[in-house]
């Protein structure tokens, strides 16, 4: 070309050739995709060991006919290559670990595997270890880190404590049921009524009651009173070891019982000298008692089967019965319970009072029937001449209780008052000598006339018993009451009215004082006149009248299910508890129990002589 176009041309290319510095050339992306795969893979041929003769032939590809391994072959392989692996380490929680080796060095997968053996790596790690024909394999005991053996030495530490010569049991206490323990049963072996170490913990946590106070003390600190200290009940947990030094023997659990039954129960009435504290009501008292007697209950149990049938186990639950049942009226039916409540944050449960009557009853009922066996296997004992073996056993390791029939009267009248539900299972495992007994066929009676709807004779029943019997029956006397109320008002001339005399419904209604009868009366809206001529007169409204109108019992075609009468003290329950005479220590202890007395029959030669007074003599002992 022409010559002036030559500037031209060079400028044009040093344009172009600053423009490709600036910006440099882009490459395609498959380009670069190749060149990275083709440097990974040499990398990877350059790593990779070179195969030798006997690795020939065992790559993935299919159609490689030379060195070609049968599957018989490979699944030989596969099982020394575990074996091999097995043997050298412990595998067992790491079988996906195991899963990638065997996939490296033999080029096995899960699918493979799988295919050949019909399960995974772990289920064959599993079955290997756990075959029930055994196995030659003996696997080397795996160091442990610096890590578990600081714990193991710190968890040796914190419960070496226990690892006594002396018997342990790990057990629980629920409902009277204790556990069986490997350790087997405890014999306790202190003779205190606290250990000093507890009550020195209890001080340091301020865990005293105020009846273990030294006299004198700061509330605020108070110190304990090791003569007046007594077992405090614990709460079984999941690291709750019992021993046999924290354990009270049997006679110390006796003489705390006596001590708590004669010292502390009436001290709201009677406070003793040497004590920190002088008033108290009797709700703090109850509070004490239930607690201490409840650990008193789980030494005897601990202690069991020994401690069944000795007489300590049978008389303290039979106290632990009583003190519920007289707590039971001292602090809902009585004038006791109207101030119980005074100087106390604490208020009377009475569903935790039956759940306390209930962990009483049940180990009673099987102290019970222990006993009877053990005794009839004595007598069969005694007739093929084996004495021997008895020797060493006293009368109180084999104890019958002669307040049994009583107890038995107690349970089933409970039942029937305030767990109706359970009453005819308990009386399916009596037996007829039992049930025929005439302390429990009182109750029967009593239980009988009530589902009969016969609450005319329920209530005589239950203005004849003894004070404990009618605090059994106390729980549906009410509701006796009012159904008796309502089939009397439906059965008068209602047209033109009708007046009975309060002395009647008294009766009617065992009420024992007038007072009692007029607050039941005017609850339930029906009037009374105090001036008749003929002493106080109950007035039954006529039909249709006001009166009538505002009487519940009448405005209703279906007898009462429940009684809305305000929960109170029972006049006829006072009046027993007053005419007894006793003590509270005295009821505990069985003295108000119901003792029957069989009948003596006059001698033969008594009645043929015809003796008036002898005659006399034997006919009013029957009575009695």
């Amino acid at each position: 070309g022409n010559s002036s176009d030559i500037p031209r041309r060079l400028a044009r290319r040093s344009r172009s050739r600053s423009r490709s510095r600036r910006s440099p050339r882009r490459r395609s992306p498959k380009r670069g995709r190749r060149r990275s795969s083709s440097s990974s893979s040499a990398s990877k041929k350059s790593s990779s060991p070179s195969p030798t003769k006997s690795d020939k032939g065992k790559g993935r590809g299919k159609g490689r006919g030379r060195g070609r391994v049968s599957q018989e072959e490979m699944k030989e392989k596969v099982k020394v290559f575990l074996q091999e692996r097995l043997k050298a380490e412990d595998w067992r929680g790491r079988s996906k670990d195991l899963a990638d080796e065997l996939n490296n060095h033999l080029w096995v997968g899960h699918k493979k595997f799988k295919a050949m053996f019909n399960m995974s790596v772990g289920q064959y790690i599993h079955q290997t270890l756990h075959n029930k024909k055994g196995s030659s394999m003996e696997f080397d005991s795996v160091p442990h880190s610096q890590k578990e053996i600081q714990k193991r030495e710190d968890r040796e530490r914190r419960f070496g404590a226990h690892l006594g010569k002396e018997p342990v049991r790990m057990l629980s206490f629920e409902d009277a049921e204790v556990p069986d323990g490997d350790g087997g049963p405890i014999s306790g072996t202190l003779t205190d009524m606290c250990s000093r170490e507890e009550a020195k913990d209890r001080e340091m946590t301020r865990q005293l009651d105020k009846f273990e106070w030294k006299k004198g003390t700061d509330p605020k600190h108070a110190e304990a009173n090791l003569k007046f200290a007594t077992k405090k009940y614990q709460r079984s947990s999941a690291d709750k070891v019992y021993k046999s030094s924290g354990v009270r023997d049997l006679d110390t659990c006796w003489r705390t019982m006596d001590y708590l039954m004669r010292q502390i129960l009436d001290f709201d009435e009677n406070p003793k000298p040497g004590y920190a504290v002088s008033k108290v009501s009797y709700m703090e008292v109850y509070s004490y008692l239930r607690d201490r007697t409840r650990a008193v209950r789980v030494d005897l149990h601990l202690q069991q089967p020994r401690s069944t049938t000795h007489r300590c186990f049978a008389e303290t639950h039979e106290c632990c019965l009583r003190f519920e049942m007289l707590s039971l009226f001292l602090l809902t039916k009585s004038l006791v319970a109207l101030k119980s409540g005074t100087g106390s944050t604490e208020k009377y449960d009475q569903k935790l009072g039956l759940k306390a009557m209930s962990q009483t009853i049940e180990p009673l009922m099987n102290a019970y029937k222990a006993a009877s066996e053990k005794v009839y296997l004595k007598n069969i004992l005694a007739g093929l001449g084996g004495d021997s073996f008895l020797d060493d056993e006293t009368d109180d390791d084999c104890y019958c209780s002669p307040m049994e029939m009583a107890m038995h009267r107690y349970v089933i009248l409970l039942l029937m008052s305030f767990s109706s539900e359970g009453l005819l299972q308990h009386l399916a495992k009596l037996s007829k000598p039992q049930l025929s007994h005439p302390l429990v066929s009182f109750a029967t009676q009593a239980y009988a006339a009530f589902n009969t709807e016969d609450y005319g004779k329920f209530l005589r029943l239950y203005r004849q018993a003894d004070f404990l019997t009618a605090v059994a029956m106390s729980g549906i006397a009410d509701l006796a009451r009012v159904r008796a109320l309502y089939l009397l008002l439906r059965t008068f001339p209602q047209p033109i009215g009708d007046k009975v005399t309060l002395a009647r419904i008294k009766d009617i209604c065992a009420f024992h004082s007038d007072e009692h009868a007029l607050v039941f009366l005017s609850h339930f809206k029906i009037k009374v006149d105090l001036k008749h001529a003929k002493g106080p007169v109950v007035l039954f409204p006529k039909k249709g009248s006001p009166e009538a109108t505002a009487c519940p019992l009448l405005s209703t075609s279906r007898m009462p299910d429940s009684c809305d009468f305000p929960q109170g003290p029972d006049s006829m329950l006072i009046s027993k508890y007053q005419a007894l005479g006793m003590s509270r220590m005295d009821i505990v202890f069985g003295a108000a129990d119901p003792v029957y007395v069989e009948a003596e029959i006059a001698p033969p030669e008594v009645l043929a002589t015809g003796d008036a007074d002898a005659m006399a003599d034997a006919s009013a002992a029957a009575a009695a």
